[in-house]
């Protein structure tokens, strides 16, 4: 929670959050509802859509391993939004959110990784699921409601990983956020729809998956024995890109230390990862920042470069970069010839102009999660470097101290009242 709300608030300064801002009739309504970033208020639909974009906007929000998709954007927006509106007790949310993340997460191990491969963007279509039930138990809806909110997210839900490496992508995540949530005010409302909306022949599984495609029974496999946020949990993202690259950072930063490696050391490089990261991921040439947040050879070209990625490798036309071209062009990726069974394995290798042949492998790294956490000492670094680009430096401190102590918190609202920007940003961009 603590990690989302601050690259919210990153990614709240991006264009692709603030063009949909500009669209007529978006946020005109007043409510009760912050939109991060801003001092504008609106109703709860409008502020987790463009939440929602702001939130994914810098790829820069966790990964689940089996939603294969960013759960916590799906959970946390909403969360915000009906907190507000409602007057949310933090240890409720908190309870909300976990029956959002196992709502999602099981309906994917349902479907995937079929559903992942076939092109569809989890992360939207199946986190509306996690949006759902998030607003259901908010919202108190009985058993027969929740079925149908369900229900009415199958026809809500959508997202293409075409639109990959473009402002689209975090528009699925706006667009699911709200729907998750009108669905669920729909169904209290008594709107109608089939409660076989999942299984049915026409139905979410064969329409996305196809026959043969998808097994309902694994959906109750293990059923909350762990929960799904436990076991395997989530990855908090450590670099602002995608999750598909983190893998090959981490083993070219491994042997740019031990090794001592600069750029001007290396003849050539292979990068070898899982066959599900390469669609999205091998990019050989980058023309936008957008582009470069999903290309593996850009991001591994900074981690040599820097010993670091940072959210200025990303901004403006820093993918230009003459050094970071002239790597791109040294780069081989493919599937990894053994690990066919490690979704996030990879393998770097590094041929050096003296002759030496380096390499570094992980058969499975999936950012900051339960067998290497964050501590909070780097989660501070992490969350004062998104949120300085919005929120002086006195209310970062207060808003990290309120946020950690989430579960006590008396109403969500005591929260979104720390994160309007008081007085003038140093960006001067909230207004």
């Amino acid at each position: 929670i603590v990690d989302t709300i601050g690259v919210t608030f990153a990614g709240s300064c991006e264009p692709t959050a603030r063009i949909p801002a500009r669209i007529p009739g978006m946020a005109g309504q007043d409510g009760p509802c912050l939109v991060l970033g801003t001092h504008q208020r609106t109703t709860a639909l409008d502020a987790a859509m463009l939440n929602g974009v702001a939130s994914h906007a810098l790829d820069y929000d966790d990964v689940s391993p089996t939603m294969g998709g960013h759960p916590s954007v799906m959970l946390v927006i909403p969360i915000l939004a009906l907190g507000e509106m409602f007057d949310i007790h933090g240890r409720d949310a908190i309870t909300a959110y976990v029956a959002g993340y196992e709502a999602a997460t099981k309906v994917a191990r349902t479907v995937n990784f079929v559903h992942y491969e076939k092109g569809w963007h989890p992360t939207a279509t199946l986190g509306i699921f996690g949006t759902t039930a998030v607003a259901a138990r908010l919202m108190g809806l009985n058993a027969e409601q929740t079925a149908r909110a369900l229900a009415i997210s199958v026809s809500l839900a959508s997202g293409v990983k075409a639109n990959f490496g473009t402002m689209t992508k975090p528009l699925h995540v706006g667009q699911s956020t709200r729907n998750g949530l009108f669905a669920a005010f729909l169904a209290k409302d008594d709107f109608t729809a089939n409660p076989e909306a999942f299984e049915h022949k026409q139905g979410f599984f064969e329409v996305f998956n196809g026959a043969g495609n998808y097994d309902a029974g694994k959906m109750f496999d293990t059923w909350a024995n762990p929960l799904d946020v436990i076991e395997p949990g989530l990855g908090i993202k450590q670099f602002p890109c995608c999750g598909s690259t983190h893998m090959a950072i981490t083993m070219m930063l491994n042997l740019r230390e031990k090794y001592g490696l600069t750029p001007e050391q290396v003849r050539r490089i292979e990068i070898y990862t899982h066959p599900q990261r390469l669609p999205h991921t091998d990019r050989p040439t980058v023309s936008s920042a957008l582009e470069a947040k999903f290309s593996v050879q850009y991001c591994v070209g900074r981690a040599l470069m820097h010993g670091k990625v940072l959210l200025d490798h990303f901004e403006g036309d820093a993918w230009a970069n003459p050094q970071v071209q002239a790597l791109l062009r040294v780069m081989q990726t493919g599937p990894h010839p053994t690990m066919t069974d490690k979704p996030w394995c990879a393998e770097v290798i590094v041929d050096t102009q003296d002759g030496r042949r380096l390499s570094e492998k992980t058969e499975y790294l999936m950012g900051r999660g339960r067998p290497n956490p964050m501590s909070e000492a780097e989660m501070w670094v992490k969350f004062q470097d998104c949120v300085s680009r919005v929120l002086p430096a006195n209310q970062i401190t207060r808003l990290f101290d309120e946020l950690n102590q989430f579960e006590d918190l008396a109403s969500i609202r005591d929260l979104t009242a720390l994160c309007e920007p008081q007085g003038l940003p140093a960006n001067q961009a909230a207004d």
